[in-house]
C-alpha cells in the first residue's frame, strides 16, 4: 500500500483502483462484467479501426487510390460535370437485339436469314461503355451485323446473292432504327446511366478547368496545369480561366488580343468585333 499525501486522496492499490473505476462506470456491474465491458470495447474500437464504412457499404475508393477519378465518386446522374467508367467488376448488361427492359418483340434472326444476336450484345456493350460515343458504337453495329451477312452469305450462287442482299437489308434497317429513332438514344442514355458514375472534383459537382497545353511550358507549369482549377460556381471555365458567363440573351463575343476571358454583346448589339484593348469588345 503506499504512503497518502497529506491533503491528498486516498491512495488505492491497482486493483482497488480499478474496482473503483468499474463501479463509478457500472454502477452494481461486478469486476469480472466491468473486464467484459472493456475488453468489448477495445475491440470494437480495433474492428471499427479496419473495417471502414467505404468497405461496409461498398462505396468508390477515395480519390487518393482512384485512377478514374481525382475527386469524389458518386452515383451518375443527368448533367454530370465529369461522367467516368465504373469499377470492376461491373460489365454492361447484354441481352441480344431488342430493349433492355419490357417486352422484347424484336426477333434476333430478321427472315431467319441470320442471327445478329453476336452484333446486338455487342451493340449493349458500347452502349454500357462509360464515354463511348453512340456514333461509334452505331457504326460499329452495322459493320458487325453485315460481316454476319458475309460469313452466313458467301457470294457462290443466285440464293446465297440474294440471300447476301436481303440480310444487308436488315442490318441496314436495324442500323436505323438505333442511330435515327428515339429508341436508340434512349437506350444510349439508359447504357451510360449504368456504365457511368460521376467525379466531383470540385464543390458543387463541377469539373476542374485545365487549361490547354503549352509546348513551351516548364515541368513545374505542366505539373500546376494537369492538377487543373475549381472555379467558383458563379463563373465558367473557358481556356483554363474561370470567367463569367454572359447573361441570358447576350452573346458571348471572343477576345482575340490575349485577354483571357471573352466579353458579351447585349442583344442590341449582338455582333462582335475585337476590342481596341485586351479588356474589352466592341459590339455592334
Amino acid at each position: 500500500m503506499a504512503t497518502p499525501v497529506k491533503g491528498s486522496l486516498p491512495a488505492t492499490t491497482r486493483d482497488d483502483w480499478f474496482d473503483c473505476l468499474a463501479r463509478g462506470v457500472a454502477g452494481s456491474m461486478s469486476r469480472r462484467d466491468a473486464i467484459g465491458l472493456f475488453a468489448g470495447t477495445t475491440a470494437m474500437a480495433i474492428l471499427a479501426s479496419w473495417v471502414r464504412p467505404s468497405r461496409a457499404f461498398g462505396a468508390g475508393p477515395s480519390a487518393g487510390n482512384d485512377p478514374g477519378c481525382g475527386g469524389a465518386r458518386t452515383f451518375y446522374k443527368a448533367g454530370c460535370a465529369k461522367p467516368v467508367e465504373k469499377l470492376p467488376p461491373y460489365k454492361p448488361a447484354i441481352n441480344g437485339c431488342g430493349p433492355q427492359n419490357g417486352v422484347n418483340l424484336v426477333p434476333q434472326s430478321p427472315l431467319y436469314l441470320a442471327s445478329f444476336t453476336p452484333a446486338c450484345d455487342e451493340h449493349d456493350r458500347g452502349y454500357g461503355t462509360c464515354n463511348r460515343p453512340k456514333e461509334v458504337t452505331d457504326l460499329k453495329f452495322l459493320a458487325d451485323m453485315k460481316a454476319i451477312c458475309v460469313k452466313e452469305y458467301p457470294v457462290a450462287g443466285l440464293f446465297s446473292a440474294m440471300g447476301l442482299v436481303q440480310c444487308t437489308r436488315n442490318a441496314e434497317t436495324y442500323y436505323t432504327a438505333v442511330s435515327l429513332l428515339k429508341l436508340g438514344y434512349d437506350a444510349y442514355a439508359d447504357g451510360q446511366a449504368e456504365g457511368c458514375d460521376c467525379c466531383d472534383e470540385c464543390p458543387g459537382g463541377k469539373a476542374k478547368c485545365f487549361a490547354p497545353k503549352d509546348e513551351s511550358e516548364s515541368p513545374l507549369q505542366r505539373t500546376y496545369r494537369e492538377m487543373g482549377i475549381c472555379c467558383p460556381k458563379d463563373k465558367i471555365c473557358e481556356n483554363g480561366h474561370c470567367c463569367y458567363p454572359c447573361d441570358p440573351g447576350w452573346t458571348k463575343c471572343p477576345n482575340v488580343l490575349g485577354a483571357p476571358c471573352f466579353g458579351c454583346c447585349n442583344p442590341a448589339t449582338p455582333t462582335c468585333y475585337p476590342g481596341k484593348t485586351k479588356t474589352a469588345v466592341f459590339c455592334r
